[in-house]
């Protein structure tokens, strides 16, 4: 009786060390995979393209390439499709351009900005006509990692979705003082006289409209 008990022992101690070894085993396969998931997270890039308000605050529409993601991208290239008729119709400035070359490098948490068109003109004031807003486009991005990987992107953009956002074309707080910093030594006197007037005033301009807007208090535009 004893020797077969002992023999039942040992099988179930051989049950449990086995199970044991396959549970670590599947641990550590695990634990491996997961590493290996946040080191590509680490190093993956993420370029992605929109527009923007030119920070100037000058009416000019810049399009940006920004890279948002952990790590530098390589070969960064771009393509609009778009129509070109439309594109000349709205004097946009962005075209296709068969010299260009795929960007070497862009940075993680850098952009590249490069002006696009003018906000009234793209959405359809163009001398004394007037026209449709510019249609969507969109825009195929394609750039690889540290390691070579290729990756993709595409994005529909669409002048419209900055059609009543009053305001975006002010300038930022940092122009403005480096701007009063430009003129201060010429303008001292006429600065001191005139902030009364003004500091109430904030811009209420928007893309679609040719001219700067201002108000005041509680005033409409």
């Amino acid at each position: 009786m004893e020797p077969f008990i002992s023999s039942l022992n040992n099988n179930y101690a051989n049950l449990i060390t086995a199970a044991s070894t396959v549970a670590l085993a599947a641990l550590t396969a695990l634990l491996w995979f997961e590493n290996r998931r946040l080191r590509n997270a680490g190093i993956a890039p993420q370029v992605v393209a929109y527009l923007r308000a030119h920070p100037d605050g000058n009416g000019a529409v810049q399009f940006v390439l920004a890279n948002m993601g952990k790590g530098p991208a390589f070969a960064v290239k771009f393509v609009l499709a778009c129509d070109e008729a439309d594109f000349d119709a709205h004097e946009v400035l962005l075209r296709n351009d068969t010299e260009r070359m795929p960007m070497s490098v862009l940075p993680q948490e850098e952009k590249l900005a490069s002006l696009f068109g003018i906000g009234f003109k793209l959405f359809g004031s163009v001398g004394e006509k007037r026209i449709p807003p510019l249609k969507p486009f969109s825009v195929s991005i394609e750039y690889c990692d540290v390691l070579g990987r290729k990756f993709e992107s595409h994005r529909v953009i669409d002048i419209k979705q900055f059609a009543g956002l009053a305001g975006i074309t002010a300038k930022s707080n940092e122009r403005l003082a480096a701007q009063s910093l430009e003129n201060i030594e010429k303008h001292m006197a006429t600065i001191a006289r005139q902030t009364g007037r003004f500091s109430a005033f904030v811009d209420v301009t928007q893309f679609s409209d040719q001219w700067v807007k201002k108000a005041k208090g509680k005033e409409q535009p």
